[in-house]
């Protein structure tokens, strides 16, 4: 099967965090009419734009030269939420900057009892000067586009396909769970050095 594409990156942390399994991706983008005003013959639409979503349902598992890598995963994806850390997506529908982890859930059970399953909604960061257009129209415009998009990954593999790339600055709060989780970084002949206490 062929993996997923989906992956992103946090500002200050030059590391590109990739899933073991992603089996669904949907993708909302949406506006808020506030009203019509007339004026003369024309009719101006003041639409305010929403923050564009993207949810993706992943699967994270520990493998054997990994041990414990699910649950640093879910610590350094709560800890950039945490600490609001924008994001750059990418998916093979596109890329969107500015986006936030606005939630995490995960669960455990018996068939991943070593990893976790759930979803991660990204939110994209919008100034309130952004957020506002006027635009002659002569009808209703759809408001929102909601497409839910099912790849080919099998969300059962155990095999980790993430990849590493030179870490040259993190973020504090990163930093410190990765360390917590037994994950130590550094730059070492330009790759990102994993150390996972055992």
């Amino acid at each position: 099967m062929p993996k997923s594409t989906a992956y992103f990156t946090a500002e200050g942390i030059n590391y590109t965090y990739r899933f073991c399994g992603v089996t669904e991706i949907e993708y909302n983008f949406a506006l808020n009419i506030d009203a019509d005003t007339s004026q003369g013959g024309d009719i101006i639409n003041e639409a305010r734009r929403l923050p564009n979503q993207i949810r993706l349902s992943v699967v994270e598992t520990d493998v054997e030269a990994s041990p414990g890598w699910a649950a640093s995963m879910l610590s350094a994806l709560d800890s950039i939420r945490r600490n609001r850390v924008l994001c750059r997506l990418t998916t093979d529908m596109g890329s969107w900057d500015r986006m936030f982890i606005a939630e995490i859930t995960a669960t455990q059970d018996e068939m991943n009892q070593y990893g976790w399953a759930g979803d991660i909604v990204f939110m994209q960061y919008i100034p309130k000067s952004e957020q506002y257009y006027s635009g002659a129209a002569s009808g209703t415009a759809v408001s929102s586009t909601t497409s839910t998009r099912k790849t080919q990954n099998n969300s059962s593999t155990k095999k980790n396909t993430g990849t590493k790339a030179a870490v040259t600055s993190a973020t504090a709060g990163v930093t410190a769970v990765l360390s917590r989780a037994g994950i130590t970084t550094g730059a070492g002949g330009g790759a990102l050095n994993f150390i996972i206490a055992k």
